[in-house]
Order: C-alpha cells, then sequence, then structure tokens
C-alpha cells in the first residue's frame, strides 16, 4: 500500500503475501456462478485473477506514525512451525519490510489486533530458544476481551495452534491491553465494535484533524463483499450477524469522506464505499 498521510498520521504497510487465494465460490458459502459473474465484471482487475477468477487476497500490517507513537494494526501469519501448509510460504519479505521503514521491532508503541484469527496475530510473536516470546518488546498489544475470553475457551481452524503461540505469551509477558469493545487509547485511535465474523471483532478508528479512516479488519475480505455485502466466509463465526455489521457500516459512512483500509485488500488498499443502486461499491484511491 502506498502512503497515506491522514491529518498528523502517516500510515503505510507491511506485506507479508500477496496474490490470487481462492475463488468467490470457495469462499462464500451464498455465492452462485450467476451472481459471481455479475460481480466481477465490476471489480477493477487487479483485485481477482481474470483467468482462474481466484480474489486476490493481500496479508498486510498497517503502520502508523503519529506525533506520539508508532503503531501497528493487525500482524499477518509469521514465521511459526506445525501450521497448516498452505501457510508455509516464505515470510522475510515482512521483517524486510519492517527494516525498509527504517524501524526496529523496539520502536513500536502499541500493536492493535482487530481479531484473534491465525492471519492476525503472527508476527506478535518469534520463536526465540524454543519459546514464543513478544516480537516488540516495548509494546503494549491491544486485544478485544470479548475476542479473548472466547477463543480463550474455544477451538477453531480460523485460530487454529495460533492463541498459544501468539496471544498467550503476550498476555503472560505482561504486554496485553484486554480492553472493551470500545476503548480509547487517545483522542486519535480507538475501537469500534464490529462484531460477526469473530465474537469480539472490531475496527481500528483513527481521526486526525478533521479527517477519519477505518480500519477493517476481516469485516470485508475483497471488494466483491460491497457488490454483495450479504456474502460472508465460511470461517465467519456468526455469517448472518458479519453481513448486518457490513451493512451497518456501508450505510453509516457511503457518503461521508471516511477511507476504509481493509486489512486484506491488494494496493491501494484503501478506499471509500459508496452506494450503487440497491448495493455499494468500493471506489480505491487512485494509484501515484
Amino acid at each position: 500500500m502506498q502512503q497515506i498521510k491522514l491529518g498528523e498520521v502517516r500510515i503505510s504497510s507491511l506485506i507479508e503475501r500477496d496474490g490470487p487465494v481462492r475463488t468467490a465460490l470457495a469462499m462464500f458459502p451464498d455465492a452462485t456462478p450467476e451472481r459471481v459473474a455479475r460481480a466481477l465484471s465490476k471489480l477493477p482487475g487487479f483485485t481477482y485473477d481474470a483467468k482462474t477468477e481466484m480474489l486476490v487476497i493481500t496479508y498486510q500490517t498497517f503502520i502508523l506514525r503519529t506525533p506520539t507513537c508508532t503503531v501497528l494494526i493487525d500482524t499477518c501469519v509469521g514465521e511459526h512451525p506445525g501450521y497448516h501448509e498452505s501457510l508455509n510460504y516464505d515470510k522475510t519479505p515482512w521483517m524486510r519490510a519492517l527494516e525498509a521503514h527504517n524501524l526496529t521491532v523496539e520502536d513500536i508503541d502499541y500493536v492493535f489486533c482487530t481479531h484473534l484469527h491465525i492471519d492476525h496475530v503472527g508476527w506478535n510473536t518469534r520463536l526465540i530458544d524454543g519459546r514464543h516470546v513478544p516480537t516488540f518488546p516495548n509494546a503494549k498489544y491491544v486485544f478485544s476481551r470479548r475476542e479473548y475470553e472466547h477463543w480463550k475457551t474455544h477451538e477453531s481452524g480460523a485460530v487454529g495452534p495460533s492463541f498459544a503461540a501468539c496471544v498467550t505469551p503476550i498476555v503472560e509477558a505482561g504486554q496485553a491491553l484486554l480492553v472493551d469493545d470500545s476503548f480509547m487509547l487517545n483522542d486519535q485511535l480507538s475501537l469500534v465494535p464490529a462484531a460477526g465474523h469473530s465474537p469480539g471483532h472490531v475496527c481500528v478508528s483513527l481521526k486526525s484533524q478533521g479527517q477519519h479512516a477505518l480500519f477493517c479488519g476481516d469485516m470485508m475480505h475483497n471488494a466483491i463483499q460491497c457488490i454483495e455485502p450479504g456474502w460472508s466466509t465460511k470461517l465467519c463465526s456468526d455469517p448472518a450477524g458479519a453481513a448486518a455489521t457490513r451493512r451497518r457500516f456501508f450505510a453509516q459512512y457511503c457518503e461521508s469522506d471516511t477511507l476504509f483500509i481493509p486489512t486484506h485488500f491488494p494496493a491501494p488498499t484503501a478506499g471509500h464505499v459508496r452506494a450503487d443502486g440497491d448495493a455499494y461499491r468500493f471506489d480505491f484511491l487512485p494509484s501515484l
């Protein structure tokens, strides 16, 4: 994602993986071939592969440089043994990207996780001498308490071994902030409840000098869900709730200047949701 200036805050991203992953039919149980074909015809070409019709799903971490702190939002899959083979790709681009941004792990003040699925918590920790330890030694990690308490007592393929590897060590190290879903860190950064994809899923709200952005996590995985807001993924804890959350956010912000920044959208990633007949569309920011 290209760098964005929102008020006093500079926003950029660290890409761990990018490219086509799976088709809409494989991803969304309510999808049909006819509706997929109609929706793809409305999407920009960089959001899917025309030959295979696989949707492009980007794994990335957002960096926010504010006047007072440096923040990461969502931390991808990370480098951990024992994960499903589909997650065994080269993870070195993420750490190289951190260095390319002239950052070290010691520079990070806060890590926000929109939810605790395996592809959003990975770089929370690193495996050192056989132990998972916090990657960012000086950071506080912001987790929804509701999300944490749910996965502490439930198992899911969407979370898998990552809870023990990437969440529990943060709590045990005393670096976790387990917060309500409407938590405010300061005047710029706060959480907005957005449950459905997971029980305690949140968006991260950024406000600066009259401008507003929402880091959406997995409220949507691809711009096709603006055209078809009722389509929830197979990994959603509450598919109907996830669809209701999308519709609520879309209706609330479609006539505003609020910038949506979804974790899995390919570059340029950020854009605006706009009403389009009975549904919506995602207008990506122009590439520089």
